[in-house]
C-alpha cells in the first residue's frame, strides 16, 4: 500500500508530463510535440524524479532510525525529526567531498524545474514551450535583474520573485563553497601537501638543530653546479621551517646562503609511505635522515630504525645502484649494528655522540686541532674527493704524494670499494682503483708533469727506512670530564684507548659518587668499564661555580674523601661537556647548554692563569718547573655561541653540531668518504696530528725546504702532510694553510713554532 508520503509516483509523473506537454503545445495545429520539447522534458522530469527518489528514500532510512532509536530507549522518545535530519546531514558533508556541490546543484535544479513548470501551468501567452519556460526560470536563478522583464500577470512575477530569491540563496551558496574550496587549496599549499616533483635532489627527513647548518652545507656542494635542489620533510609546520630558514638568511652575523640551491619545505610524517612518496624519496640522489626533536636517545634511534625501513618499503631497489643512499644520524653506537643489519646496501650511520665524543679527546690534548676539522669537514674550504687518473696507474704512493699541485693525496679506493687511508709507500695505484685526495672542488685539481723529485724522502746508503730521530715518548696524563652525558661510558673508554699507561680521568658533576657506578651501565645497556690505561677519580661539585673548582677532592663510592686532591692547572687536558638535558631541549636546551659551558670555560681559564701568575712568582729562578696551564675545550652546540667564545678569548672549544652537519653532507655526496673519517675519528686507524716542525726538518742543517719536501720526509714515519701553520700566525689566520695549502712546490726557510698537520696511524 502507497505511503501518503510517497506523492511522485510513476503515475503521477506522466500525469503531469501529459498536462504540461498538452499546454505546452497550445497553438500548434496539430498538437505535435518537437523533438527538442521531449528533450527538454525528459531531463527535467528525470532529474526531479531522481531527487525526489533520493527524499524519499532518506526519509525511510530517518523513518527506520527513528524507530529503532524509540524502541532502544523504551518507547521514550528524546529527539525530534530536526535532531535526525542534522545528524544524516553532518553524516554527508564529512563522507562525501562533493556533498556540497551537489546540494548547489539539487537546489538550482529544484528551483528551475519548478519555476518551470508554474510558469507553464500559469497559463501565459508568453510562454509557449516547456524549454522556453525552463530557460527564464533558469535566468531568474542565475540573475536578480531578469524578473525586471517578467510579464505583469500575477503568477509569471511570483514566480520569478520566488525564484529568483532561491537564486540569491543558491549564489550565496555557491560563493561560499567557491571560498572555501580556494581557502582549502591555499591552505594546502601554505602548510606543504602538494606533491613534489623533482629527480637527483637531496631529501633531508626531519628537523633538529642540525638543520640548518645541513642546508647550508649541501649549498656550498651545489655551488660548483650552480645550485641544485634540496627537500625537507617535517612535521613541522612549513611555514615555521620557512621561517627560520629566512632569519638565517637574513642575519646580521653568518648568513646563511644558498648560492643558488633551492629549498622546498613540506609537511608530513617522514616514516610514513605516502608522506615519502610525495617528496619524491625514491629518486632522491641522497637522504638524509635527522633524528626528530624531543626524543630520548632509544625512542629516536628506533624511530631512525623504522625511518630506514620505511625507506626500504617504497622502493625494494632503493640504494641497489650505488648511487643513492640514507645517511642516518643515531644517537647511541650500540645501535649502529641494527642499521647495518636490516640496510647494509644503502645505509651510512653517522653516531653523532661516539664521533663527537672522540672529536673532543683528540681536541682535549690538542686544543688546536678543532680548527684543523673544522676546515677539513665542511664545503668552505678543500674536503675529500674520490676520482679516477688513469695516467697514474702503476704509481705508488709515495710517488703520487708530489702529482697534485691543488690537492693532498690520502688514499686509495680499490674496485671492490674498500678504500685505503694513509697506505704504505709501496702500495701500487692500480687500473679501476682511484684516489682519494683533499681539495677544493672535484673539479679544482690535475696530476701534474710529475718532474719533481723524490730526493727529501730518500734514504741515506740506500738504507730501507731511515726516520729522523725524534722522541715521541708520553708521559701520563691527567685530563678533567666537566658535566655529565648519557654516553659517558663511550667516552672514558674511548680516552683510556687514547691515553698512556698511568693516566688519571677525574670526574666533576653534581652526581652523587655511589650513583655514578650505576649510571655507568646506562640501566645495563652497557657492559662494566674494563680500562687499561685510565684510573678514574670522583668529584662532586659544579663546574659553573669557583669554590668547587678550587675544591677538586677525589671521593669514595660511599662520598667520602679519600685524601687525593688536585688544582686545575695540574691537568693536561680539561673538557666541558654539554648539559645532557640539553640533548632533549632543541634549541632552548642547547643555547642553554652553551651557556653553561661558555661560563664554565671563562671561570676554568681566569682560575687557571691565576694559579700560574702565582706560580711563576713563587719559582722565579726555577720558571723551567712552572707548567703553562692547559686550554680547557667546551662543547657547543649552537653555532651562533662561536662569535661569544671568540669575544671572551676562548680558545678551545667544539662546535659538535656544526661538525656533524658538515660530517652528514659529506657523507651524503659521496658515500664511502664515512669510512675515511670514521677512521680519522678513531685510535685504531690514521689520526689527525699536529706536529712540531722538527720531526720533519733539522732546524739547524736544513736549507729551505718545500711543503712537498716535508710531505716526503713525513712518509718516512707513514705520515701524510695535509698542511702547516706558521709560528706567526694563529690558526684562524692561517685558514688557507692548514689543509692543502698552495704553492706546495716553493721553498721556504722552515722555523721553530712551525706546526704540521698530518694523518698518522700512531701518536
Amino acid at each position: 500500500m502507497m505511503s501518503p508520503h510517497d506523492v511522485m509516483d510513476a503515475d503521477s509523473i506522466n500525469a503531469l508530463s501529459s498536462f504540461v506537454l498538452s499546454r505546452g503545445s497550445r497553438g500548434s495545429m496539430e498538437n505535435a510535440v518537437p523533438p527538442s520539447e521531449g528533450v527538454t522534458l525528459t531531463i527535467l522530469a528525470g532529474g526531479f524524479a531522481a531527487i525526489v527518489w533520493f527524499l524519499v528514500s532518506e526519509y525511510k532510512f530517518l523513518k527506520e532510525k527513528q524507530e529503532d532509536m524509540t524502541g532502544a530507549l523504551g518507547n521514550k522518545k528524546d529527539f525530534t525529526w530536526l535532531d535526525l535530519i542534522d545528524y544524516r546531514l553532518d553524516y554527508f558533508f564529512s563522507t562525501s567531498e562533493w556533498a556540497k556541490v551537489i546540494l548547489l546543484f539539487g537546489l538550482s535544479y529544484v528551483l528551475v524545474v519548478v519555476g518551470a513548470a508554474l510558469l507553464v501551468i500559469g497559463d501565459s501567452e508568453d510562454y509557449g514551450t516547456i524549454s522556453e519556460a525552463a530557460w527564464t526560470s533558469w535566468t531568474y536563478v542565475v540573475d536578480p535583474g531578469a524578473q525586471a522583464d517578467a510579464p505583469s500577470d500575477f503568477i509569471p512575477r511570483t514566480v520569478s520573485l520566488v525564484v529568483t530569491l532561491g537564486g540569491l540563496l543558491v549564489f550565496a551558496l555557491l560563493i561560499g563553497i567557491v571560498g572555501e574550496s580556494i581557502g582549502e587549496k591555499i591552505e594546502d599549499l601554505k602548510t606543504g601537501k602538494s606533491r613534489v616533483f623533482e629527480n637527483d635532489h637531496t631529501l633531508m627527513l626531519n628537523w633538529n638543530d642540525k638543520s640548518l647548518a645541513v642546508i647550508q652545507q649541501i649549498a656550498l656542494a651545489n655551488e660548483s653546479e650552480g645550485g641544485g635542489v634540496m627537500v625537507v620533510l617535517s612535521q613541522l609546520d612549513k611555514e615555521e621551517m620557512e621561517e627560520r630558514l629566512e632569519s638565517a638568511i637574513n642575519a646580521k652575523e653568518n648568513p646563511l646562503d644558498l648560492m643558488g640551491t633551492e629549498v622546498v619545505f613540506r609537511q608530513g610524517n617522514p616514516i610514513l609511505e605516502n608522506e615519502l612518496k610525495k617528496v619524491s624519496a625514491n629518486t632522491a640522489r641522497a637522504v638524509i635522515a635527522l633524528t626528530p626533536p624531543d626524543f630520548d636517545s632509544d625512542e629516536a634511534d628506533a624511530n631512525m630504525l623504522r625511518q630506514v625501513l620505511a625507506l626500504k618499503a617504497l622502493d625494494n631497489d632503493f640504494g641497489s645502484d650505488g648511487e643513492r643512499h640514507v645517511v642516518v644520524e643515531l644517537q647511541d653506537v650500540d645501535n649502529k649494528e641494527l642499521i647495518k643489519m636490516v640496510a647494509p646496501d644503502f645505509a651510512e650511520v653517522i653516531v653523532n655522540h661516539d664521533m663527537i665524543g672522540r672529536l673532543m679527546l683528540q681536541c682535549a690534548r690538542t686544543p688546536e686541532l678543532a680548527y684543523v676539522l673544522d676546515s677539513m669537514m665542511g664545503f668552505e674550504g678543500s674536503e675529500f674527493y674520490f676520482d679516477t687518473w688513469p695516467e697514474l696507474y702503476g704509481k705508488t704512493f709515495k710517488e703520487i704524494t708530489v702529482r697534485f699541485d691543488e690537492a693532498i693525496p690520502v688514499g686509495f679506493r680499490s674496485e671492490d670499494g674498500e678504500v685505503r687511508v694513509n697506505p704504505s709507500d709501496n702500495d701500487v695505484y692500480k687500473e679501476g682503483e682511484e684516489i682519494l685526495v683533499l681539495a677544493e672542488d672535484d673539479d679544482s685539481y690535475e696530476p701534474n708533469d710529475g718532474t719533481y723529485p723524490l730526493t727529501a724522502g730518500e734514504c741515506p746508503d740506500g738504507a730501507e727506512t731511515c726516520p729522523v730521530p725524534y722522541d715521541a715518548t708520553r708521559p701520563p696524563e691527567r685530563v678533567l670530564f666537566c658535566g655529565w652525558r648519557r654516553d659517558m661510558s663511550d667516552l672514558i673508554s674511548q680516552l683510556d684507548e687514547f691515553v698512556p699507561p698511568g693516566s688519571e680521568l677525574w670526574l666533576m658533576n653534581q652526581i652523587p659518587a655511589n650513583m655514578r657506578a650505576e649510571r655507568l651501565l646506562d640501566g645495563g645497556n652497557k657492559p662494566r668499564l674494563k680500562l687499561q690505561n685510565l684510573t678514574m677519580k670522583n668529584v662532586v661539585g659544579n663546574h659553573i661555580i669557583r669554590r668547587d673548582l678550587k675544591r677538586i677532592w677525589d671521593t669514595d663510592a660511599e662520598g667520602k674523601y679519600t685524601g687525593e686532591k688536585i688544582t686545575l692547572d695540574e691537568f693536561d687536558s680539561i673538557l666541558i661537556l654539554s648539559d645532557e638535558t640539553a640533548m632533549k631541549g632543541g634549541e632552548k636546551g642547547s643555547t642553554s647548554s652553551d651557556s653553561r659551558s661558555l661560563a664554565a670555560t671563562l671561570i676554568i681559564q681566569d682560575m687557571m692563569d691565576q694559579m700560574w701568575k702565582v706560580k711563576q712568582k713563587k719559582f722565579a729562578a726555577t720558571p723551567e718547573l712552572v707548567k703553562e696551564p692547559c686550554v680547557p675545550v667546551s662543547e657547543i652546540l649552537d653555532t651562533r655561541t662561536k662569535s661569544l667564545l671568540s669575544v671572551a678569548n676562548c680558545k678551545g672549544y667544539v662546535l659538535s653540531n656544526q661538525i656533524v652537519s658538515s660530517v652528514m653532507a659529506q657523507v651524503a655526496e659521496e658515500k664511502d668518504i664515512n669510512v675515511v673519517l670514521t677512521e680519522l675519528f678513531s685510535s685504531d686507524g690514521s689520526e689527525t696530528y699536529i706536529r712540531d716542525v722538527e720531526k720533519f726538518v733539522c732546524l739547524d742543517t736544513d736549507d729551505e725546504m718545500s711543503f712537498w719536501d716535508v710531505a716526503l720526509r713525513a712518509r718516512q714515519y707513514r705520515e701524510v702532510a695535509v698542511g702547516y701553520k706558521p709560528a706567526e700566525l694563529d690558526y684562524v689566520d692561517a685558514e688557507d694553510l692548514i689543509v692543502n695549502p698552495p704553492n706546495k712546490s716553493v721553498p721556504r726557510r722552515w722555523k721553530k713554532g712551525d706546526k704540521i698537520v698530518t694523518f698518522s696511524l700512531e701518536d
